[in-house]
């Protein structure tokens, strides 16, 4: 790069960044030792800038360095004529010299060497070679001295020294604008905020001096940046002074697009420069994207040459911990924990969040997709809550519960198990799980549980019971108990083929489904004569797997349209992109259920495509304005129906108002905690944690209510309260009733983490292993504050 003959140019290596040889031959100062909030990078010192040298000096330069040389070409005349036997190339070798050892180049770090090496060379003879290195150190050493010094103090990590030579160099006048920034960039490195205002102050007074300077542009972002004008600092980058340097320039920008939180303008500067290694920075600001494909790109080029490898494996295992591979990056954790336990956090302190796309209302509208309706998850909840609950007798249990409609929700089992049917009991116990089913269907579905886990006691070898209370868990999201008990009916009732089904789809949501659980299941449902082959289980277990092939020829096979039949369609035909079914499956469900929130819910989707999320949340306010619904499904009910009806509630504008519509229940009825839970939830939504938390407390303490969803979404209300020791509390109390709860697990290593006990954190990645579970509530950032 051409340079002024009046230029002695030092520059600062980027922070965080590795010096290449390119860079090692000409060196610019960077500010980049202050902690970068957007990149996940810790700066180091940056090095010195190139300075300007006044002419009145360089002209004493130049008579000092003229007497030097005529006195050594003296000396050494007078010993050539002694040695005439080592004649050599004085020409070639010093034309060689001259290019591999340019006065401008040096560093101060290096005189020592070079009057070493100087010494060398003559000694062995070349005396024109040592001559030429001589002549560079006299020069080097007559311009630069306190300057210089505080330079190479730099770069040894001395930062209070170094700040002392500035300090002369900037008395004696020598390179004050310069020295004065790298007195302050020391001043940041020692935490020393009074004479960082001091010295950048200083060199903000003395920029003047400057302004004919090629780097005038470059010193003036420089000092912005320091001071915190990020603006400014972009503006001067943007018209520099010279043509010069235009790779710092561009660097520099990247850096303060990044503060700015301009990703994509970093990484376009970034990727079109070429002075600095940027790989580790690139690998980050990828991350930042979310792009981890290209993240993890960079970061295996710079895995290639790295003086950093515990930085590297740090940034691998944020990516892998925000990708889900929570096994690996606990693994490359333990890596730099083993060898230094306060490491970690020292390079990347994370701070537990919550999804702003759940509770953001802008972002929840941009980010909205009806599929988030259909994931895989949302599939096996909607099947849940339209499965039939068991009875030994239909039209017995029909009389007893007495509920319009309820046969669709009923299926007689009398024919496959006949346990308790030689029993006298037969009628007692058909009175009592009759009464218990009633309360699941008026959507007192807690109160059920609690009734199903007490006859479960008395009839524990019994599959009917067990189904049940497997369908209680499952609808109030507890997963781990339902696969439990769904397995247990399974086991006593082979033949109960929808139990086995519903205990792989609960494994499944817990990542913890066998396939020799499959094999079986698979192997009981071809040994049943009483079954075609084209058959509703056979059909549920291709859900899992996605087979919509055979998923769509069940579609088409005749059934009787039961419930269950008739939403399981909907599902399918949804999945295969057969809008016209599902519009036809789902006005079966509203004529069944007319006032049921999900049937309508799935009514809706059916019948409205989400291209303008404007008109949409239109749509939505209209369809639902007119529909008399059952809110008492809301409040008690199936945990799905909370969490459709409130997102489709959030995206329209028409939480607040449901909020007030709750306030004035609870208000009417202060005791009633089925309303209080529905409060606590919305306030979730509404981003006022601080009172949900409230609300969760007293659920909790003064109600008794303690089943793992009430306490997960306690621990949700306490993260967004910032009160990350309530909600480990929280969290570790979910652990005694739903153990295999995935995000429950991943919410707890992220709060350990946050609080820097790094090893429970890596005990609950380890436990939850690399799976493609997509967290609902709970994410994590680079706490930058630490």
């Amino acid at each position: 790069m051409p340079q002024n003959q009046d230029e002695e140019v030092l520059i600062l290596k980027p922070p965080g960044e590795e010096t290449t040889e390119s860079e090692s031959e000409e060196q610019i100062v960077s500010l980049e030792s202050i902690q970068d909030p957007n990149l996940l990078i810790g700066d180091e010192i940056p090095e010195p800038i190139e300075v300007k040298k006044s002419p009145k000096k360089l002209y004493i330069i130049i008579a000092v360095v003229v007497l030097v040389i005529i006195i050594l070409l003296i000396v050494l005349i007078f010993l050539l004529k002694k040695d005439k036997g080592n004649e050599i190339d004085a020409t070639g070798l010093a034309q060689k010299i001259e290019s591999n050892y340019k006065t401008q180049d040096f560093a101060a770090s290096r005189i020592d060497d070079m009057i070493a090496k100087a010494n060398r060379l003559y000694e062995k003879g070349n005396k024109f070679e040592a001559l030429k290195i001589y002549e560079n150190i006299a020069t080097y050493n007559q311009s630069l001295s306190n300057y210089n010094l505080g330079v190479s103090q730099m770069k040894q990590g001395n930062c209070e020294q170094a700040v002392i030579s500035f300090n002369k160099a900037i008395q004696d006048r020598e390179n004050t604008t310069v020295s004065a920034i790298n007195a302050a960039v020391c001043s940041l490195e020692t935490n020393s905020t009074q004479n960082f205002n001091y010295y950048i102050g200083l060199a903000n007074s003395f920029l003047q001096n400057e302004v004919n300077s090629p780097l005038y542009s470059y010193y003036h972002a420089l000092i912005n940046y320091y001071k915190g004008n990020y603006y400014e600092a972009l503006q001067s980058l943007k018209h520099p002074s010279s043509e010069h340097y235009k790779d710092k320039y561009v660097y520099l920008s990247a850096k303060i697009s990044s503060i700015l939180k301009d990703d994509q303008v970093a990484i376009d500067k970034l990727e079109s420069q070429k002075d600095f290694n940027a790989n580790i920075t690139l690998a980050q600001l990828y991350a930042n994207e979310a792009n981890y494909d290209k993240a993890r790109d960079y970061l295996n080029k710079a895995a290639r040459n790295t003086t950093n490898p515990d930085l590297i494996k740090m940034i691998a295992a944020i990516i892998d911990l925000k990708t889900g591979f929570y096994k690996d990056g606990a693994r490359f954790i333990r890596d730099v924990y083993t060898a230094d336990p306060l490491k970690p956090s020292q390079i990347f302190k994370i701070k537990a969040t919550l999804n702003p796309e759940i509770f953001d209302v802008n972002l929840a509208q941009m980010s909205f997709s009806d599929e988030i309706f259909f994931n895989k998850a949302r599939r096996y909840e909607t099947l849940f809550y339209f499965a039939p609950y068991k009875v030994f007798d239909v039209k017995q249990s029909i009389e007893y519960i007495r509920k319009g409609g309820v046969s669709v929700f009923l299926d007689d089992t009398s024919t496959a198990n006949d346990f308790l049917s030689k029993s006298a009991t037969v009628s007692k116990v058909n009175i009592e799980l009759s009464g218990v089913i009633a309360k699941a269907l008026n959507y007192r579905l807690k109160e059920a549980n609690r009734d199903f886990i007490e006859l479960a006691k008395l009839y524990p070898q019994h599959s009917i019971l067990q189904y049940n209370l497997a369908l209680s868990y499952a609808q109030l999201g507890n997963f781990s108990l339902a696969a439990k008990h769904f397995a247990s009916s399974y086991h006593l009732d082979p033949n109960n083929h929808l139990a086995g089904i519903f205990a792989a789809f609960s494994y499944d949501m817990t990542q913890s489904l066998d396939p020799k659980f499959i094999g079986e299941i698979t192997e009981n449902l071809e040994s049943d004569k009483n079954l075609k082959q084209n058959n509703l289980y056979t059909s549920l277990l291709n859900l899992i797997n996605s087979n919509q092939s055979a998923m769509m020829r069940w579609l088409e096979e005749p059934k009787e349209q039961t419930m269950f039949n008739v939403a399981f369609d909907a599902i399918i035909s949804k999945i295969v992109g057969r809008d016209d079914v599902m519009q036809q499956k789902t006005d079966i469900l509203v004529s069944l259920l007319p006032n049921d929130i999900m049937t309508n819910i799935l009514n809706f989707i059916a019948y409205n495509k989400q291209e303008n999320i404007k008109e949409y949340a239109q749509k939505i306010q209209i369809y639902f304005k007119t529909k008399k619904l059952d809110v008492e499904a809301f409040y008690h009910g199936a945990n799905i129906i909370r969490k459709q009806y409130i997102k489709l509630l959030q995206i329209s504008g028409l939480l607040s108002h449901e909020r007030e519509k709750i306030k004035e229940q609870l208000r009417s009825a202060p005791e009633n905690v089925n309303i209080m839970q529905t409060l606590a939830y919305i306030e979730l939504f509404s981003n006022d944690f601080e009172e949900s938390f409230r609300l969760y407390n007293k659920i909790i303490d003064e109600y008794n209510i303690q089943d793992a969803s009430t306490l997960f979404l306690a621990s949700v209300a306490a993260t967004g309260a910032n009160q990350p020791q309530n909600a480990i509390a929280l969290l570790e109390l979910t652990k005694l009733t739903d153990p295999n709860a995935i995000e429950n697990r991943v919410a707890l290593g992220y709060l350990y983490h946050q609080i820097d006990n790094i090893n429970a954190a890596l005990i609950q990645y380890d436990k939850i292993g690399n799976t493609d579970h997509k967290n609902e509530f709970y994410d994590f950032m680079i706490d930058n504050e630490k």
